[in-house]
C-alpha cells in the first residue's frame, strides 16, 4: 500500500506558507530529506511523525491519510474502477485492485458486499472456466463475510446477494438457507409510517416512504409475474404466459419504468420465445423488434426520476457500462435456438445486424 504522507506534508506545508527549508530547519533534518518525503522517494522516520504533525497542526492520522472506515461514495469509487478494468479486459488489474482495497479496509463489510457483487456480475469477463470459478468463489467468501456485519441493512443485502449467487450455481438448497438470514415479517412498517408522517405534516417524508413502497412492491410484482409466466410457458400454456408478461409491461409503463434502459428487455425476450415456440413468425419478429428498441435506448438512469412516482427517492443504478450491457444483450439473442426457424428471414437478420451495431 502506497502512503500519501509525502503529498499530505507538501499540501499542508504550502497552505501554511512554509518553505522546505523552514520545515527542514524546524525538524532538524536536511532539505533533501523533506524533498524526498514530498516526492515519494522516502518516508519520514517514525519518530518524526508526531513532531511533523504538531508543526503542521494536524494529527498523525491526517498525516498518514488514515481513514478508519470507507464512506459509501468511496466504496462505489473502488467498485467503479474495478468494473471499468473488468470491462476493458484487464482482468489481472481488476482482481489486484479489488483485493488490495479489501486488504486495506478489512473491516468494511460494505466494501466486501459491493466487491462481491462486482465479482459475480463480471464472471462473463473471465477468460477461462477456472477464472470464472475463482471469481464466484471469491464473491461468495466476501458476501459471507459481509453477512456478519452488525449493520442490518448490509447484513441482509449480503444474504440476498449470496442467495442470488448460489442460485446461479444451482445450489438451490443453500440459496434458500441464505434467505433465512433475512428478517421477514407479515407487517410492513412503512405502510403505517406513510400515514403517520402525513398526519404529522411531514409531507416530504410521507412522499419518500410512499415512493419507496411503490418501488419495492412494483419490483416484487415484476418478479412474481415473471415467475408465473415461466411456469405457464413450461406447461406450454402460452396465452397465460403472454398475459403475465404483458401485465409486467403494463406495470412498467404505468409507473414510468419503461423509460429506464433495460427494464423491459427480459419481458420482450420472453414474449418472443413464447411465439417462437409456436413458430409464429410475425409475432416473434414484432417482439424482437420491441426488444431491439429497448436495447437502443440510452442508459439514462435519471429518466425514471421524471416520474412523479419516484422523484423523491434514490433508484439503484448498475455499475456496468452501456457497452458491457450491450454485449450481454446481444448474447441473449445470438445463438438462441428458439429463433433458429427465422435464420433465413431478412427482417430477423436486420435485427441481428442492428444488435451487432450497438456501441462497444
Amino acid at each position: 500500500m502506497e502512503l500519501s504522507i509525502g503529498k499530505n506534508i507538501q499540501n499542508k506545508r504550502k497552505s501554511m506558507g512554509l518553505t522546505q527549508d523552514q520545515l527542514a530547519t524546524a525538524l532538524g533534518v536536511s532539505i533533501a530529506a523533506v524533498s524526498k518525503w514530498e516526492t515519494g522517494g522516502a518516508y519520514p522516520d517514525i519518530t518524526l511523525l508526531a513532531p511533523i504533525a504538531r508543526l503542521l497542526g494536524v494529527t498523525v492520522d491526517d498525516l498518514l491519510g488514515f481513514e478508519p472506515q470507507l464512506s459509501e461514495d468511496q466504496v462505489m469509487e473502488f467498485c467503479e474502477k474495478c468494473t471499468k478494468l473488468f470491462e476493458s479486459s484487464d482482468y489481472e488489474s481488476a482482481i489486484s485492485l479489488a483485493e488490495q482495497s479489501v486488504r486495506e479496509y478489512p473491516n468494511s463489510p460494505l466494501l466486501k458486499l459491493r466487491m462481491g457483487n462486482v465479482f459475480m456480475m463480471h464472471t462473463p469477463c473471465a477468460r477461462t472456466e477456472d477464472e470464472a470459478t475463482h471469481l464466484l468463489s471469491r464473491a461468495e467468501t466476501l458476501m459471507r463475510e459481509a453477512a456478519e456485519s452488525e449493520d442490518i441493512q448490509i447484513r441482509e443485502a449480503a444474504w440476498h446477494s449470496l442467495s442470488a449467487l448460489l442460485m446461479q450455481q444451482k445450489r438451490y438448497e443453500e440459496a434458500l438457507k441464505a434467505l433465512d438470514g433475512i428478517h421477514s415479517s407479515e407487517i410492513e412498517p412503512n405502510q403505517m409510517k406513510v400515514s403517520i408522517y402525513y398526519a404529522m405534516g411531514d409531507y416530504e417524508k410521507s412522499k419518500q416512504v410512499a415512493q419507496y413502497l411503490l418501488a419495492t412492491h412494483t419490483f416484487g410484482c415484476n418478479i412474481a409475474l415473471g415467475t408465473l409466466a415461466n411456469l405457464a410457458k413450461k406447461k406450454k400454456d402460452y396465452p397465460l404466459a403472454l398475459r403475465m408478461e404483458n401485465l409486467s409491461l403494463q406495470l412498467s409503463q404505468m409507473f414510468g419504468k419503461d423509460k429506464l434502459y433495460g427494464q423491459d428487455l427480459n419481458h420482450y425476450l420472453m414474449i418472443a420465445q413464447c411465439h417462437a415456440e409456436q413458430k409464429q413468425e410475425r409475432e416473434t419478429l414484432d417482439a424482437l423488434g420491441a426488444f431491439l428498441k429497448c436495447a437502443q435506448m440510452p442508459a439514462d438512469h435519471d429518466a425514471v426520476k421524471a416520474s412523479p412516482f419516484f422523484d423523491s427517492i434514490e433508484m439503484s443504478e448498475t455499475l456496468q457500462s452501456k457497452s458491457y450491457l450491450n454485449h450481454c444483450v446481444r448474447e441473449m439473442i445470438n445463438g438462441n435456438p428458439a429463433f433458429d426457424f427465422l435464420s433465413g428471414n431478412q427482417e430477423f437478420q436486420n435485427i441481428l445486424t442492428a444488435l451487432e451495431q450497438l456501441p462497444e
